[in-house]
């Protein structure tokens, strides 16, 4: 069973959130400039994807039905949905 978290209202600015909020609010990192350095360095992965972009933002519509597995690290991961 993997760990999960579903976003919240608040978590959305404008309707969307970029992947260091979800690092974030998830609590896969501590903080927004820990998630970024995270992000900097290749060790982040959404749905099996290295993401290496800061400012990649999602809609809530992206964490619908099963959401998205954040991956932080190696043995850092979270189905993150709404």
């Amino acid at each position: 069973s993997m760990p999960s978290y579903s976003l919240k209202e608040e978590d959305f600015r404008d309707g969307k959130i970029d992947i260091l909020g979800v690092l974030s609010a998830s609590g896969l990192a501590g903080s927004r400039s820990e998630a970024r350095r995270n992000v900097e360095q290749g060790g982040v992965s959404v749905d099996g994807v290295q993401e290496k972009d800061v400012k990649r933002s999602f809609v809530k519509e992206d964490f619908a039905g099963d959401g998205k597995v954040i991956k932080r690290g190696k043995k850092n991961f979270m189905r993150v949905f709404w």
